[in-house]
């Protein structure tokens, strides 16, 4: 998602451009090769530094869920706020110099071309780890056999108490009977 940004340079402090997104993202992590299309809406204001970009876009993530491991996917929203830098003086042609530490993914090239994509996919990695479950009703896995218990329930003996747990099932189990007795 390139965007040339050199008349915006040549304007004045606060000049502004609101922009559609409209384009893909590859490799954003192992379960999102690509393409992974990105739709939204930016805004480019000339500061006395450089662009910033702020807006909103969305796209469709797959992650594994946390709690089966099944693949799924869902609608994630970013949110963009970025401020990036020019490399060449859009006046002189001179090259800027660029601070030390500064992201060289927030650098317009010396075409005056902003690059958003890398700053999108990083936002893509960041918001995507969020969500995490296929269903909000997810059942997960067996913690003895680790079967996928959303497709049904397993074979296991669900009824033997965890060791750690016996006190308190003999507890139950004496006031039960009490009740009972009642």
């Amino acid at each position: 998602m390139l965007f040339n940004v050199a008349q915006l340079m040549k304007e004045g402090i606060a000049a502004t451009r609101h922009l559609e997104v409209d384009g893909e993202l590859y490799a954003v992590d192992e379960n999102n090769p690509g393409p992974t299309p990105v739709k939204g809406h930016i805004t480019l204001v000339r500061t006395p530094t450089g662009v910033l970009v702020t807006g909103t876009v969305r796209l469709k993530l797959m992650q594994t869920c946390r709690r089966c491991l099944e693949l799924s996917g869902a609608s994630v929203t970013l949110e963009v706020e970025e401020e990036f830098v020019p490399s060449i003086d859009i006046e002189t042609g001179a090259s800027l110099p660029i601070a030390d530490g500064q992201d060289p993914n927030l650098v317009i090239d010396a075409h005056h071309i902003l690059d958003l994509t890398e700053v999108l996919r990083q936002c893509a990695v960041v918001g995507g780890a969020g969500f995490g479950l296929c269903r909000s009703g997810c059942k997960g896995l067996c913690s003895s056999c680790g079967a996928n218990l959303n497709l049904g329930p397993c074979a296991c003996d669900n009824e033997r108490l965890d060791p750690r747990l016996a006190i308190l099932g003999r507890l139950l189990e004496t006031h039960n009977r009490s009740d009972d007795t009642n």
